[in-house]
């Protein structure tokens, strides 16, 4: 075989153009997830789950989470526009997803991934193990469909409708954590031409798989202040695009790493706060505690903090403070007030 000198070629721009296209593909296809952080504010009082952003309803949560990107891609920015807050208390994890996509479906009532659908993974983390590689947590998927639809039967609708759920761990597939009934966790799902939004409610016990684990799941009671918990929600599109807010490299939702939520805020102690004569009759005693909207709470009075006489015991909360007014008090006597939560 006779060795042939190879010849140089000078670079021409369509050669210099390939070559900085081909290179741009191969970074972009090969750029690495960024851990995206989001703060869960402690609100006392809970939002109410009827699939509209009632006024102020969410606003001490933090800013509206979005810029999602298609799963599947080199990070694309989704069309779909989609944001969500978090805010939590002592019952649970409360989320509002909502999204500008105006078509919708109307979807069959069982699971079917081909349907417009949210994907949310939790991870407690109680064995600080790395937010990388396969998933430990919980998955919770919820379809998108056309009207005003809930999770359970009650005022809003008369049907009660599928919810997958699932919790795993070094799996991205699978329930072998053992999540298993009771889970009361609740959803409510409102779409038309509007766009559409979705209000999720989790409560902290519904945290109950693998409870004899050493996985980190098992988490039955709200987190302490300060904790991170892992974090994603995603989208499959009956157009079939895969939208996520964590973005990865990886083929699926559940290949972590996904976001980080903190838990921050402060709870408000159950005091009295204020006491004195009313404005308007001087004979009557007014008392105001810190207080949570729609509970219930009960005031009574004694001279001698031995006997107790019950004022009422039906006064529904209201947003952060109550004021109770105790007509025609007891006048020169030594008087003792007691707040009570009663449901």
């Amino acid at each position: 075989m006779t060795n042939q000198e190879q010849k140089s070629r000078p670079f021409t721009a369509k050669s210099i153009m390939n070559l900085l296209v081909g290179s741009f593909f191969l970074l972009t296809f090969n750029s690495e997830a960024q851990i995206k952080t989001y703060e869960v504010v402690f609100n006392s009082s809970a939002p109410v789950l009827d699939g509209v952003r009632s006024p102020g309803e969410w606003d001490k949560a933090s800013e509206a989470a979005s810029d999602f990107k298609l799963l599947r891609t080199g990070g694309t920015e989704s069309s779909e526009n989609i944001q969500f807050q978090l805010l939590w208390n002592d019952e649970g994890l409360y989320m509002i997803a909502e999204t500008d996509n105006t078509s919708w479906g109307d979807w069959g009532g069982n699971v079917d991934f081909g349907f417009d659908d949210y994907n949310i993974f939790i991870d407690p983390n109680d064995d600080d193990e790395p937010n990388e590689g396969s998933f430990d947590g919980y998955h919770i998927g919820i379809w998108q469909t056309n009207g005003l639809i809930t999770r359970f039967a009650d005022e809003l609708d008369d049907q009660e409708r599928t919810t997958f759920l699932e919790a795993r761990y070094n799996a991205n597939f699978g329930n072998n954590a053992g999540w298993a009934a009771p889970r009361e966790l609740n959803w409510v799902s409102n779409h038309g031409d509007f766009g559409g939004v979705v209000e999720l409610f989790i409560p902290w016990t519904d945290f109950n798989a693998d409870e004899f684990g050493t996985h980190g799941l098992y988490h039955p009671k709200a987190p302490e202040f300060d904790d991170v918990w892992y974090f994603n929600i995603a989208k499959i599109a009956s157009s079939g695009a895969l939208p996520t807010w964590n973005w990865t490299s990886g083929q699926f939702f559940a290949v972590r790493p996904h976001g980080e939520i903190t838990f921050t805020g402060a709870r408000v102690p159950f005091i009295i706060t204020e006491f004195g004569p009313n404005d308007d009759n001087a004979k009557s005693n007014d008392i105001t505690w810190n207080s949570v909207s729609g509970k219930i709470y009960g005031v009574d009075f004694s001279t001698d903090m031995i006997e107790w006489e019950e004022l009422d015991d039906g006064i529904e909360g209201e947003d952060e403070k109550t004021t109770f007014t105790h007509e025609d008090a007891p006048e020169g006597k030594k008087g003792f007030y007691r707040v009570r939560l009663l449901e």
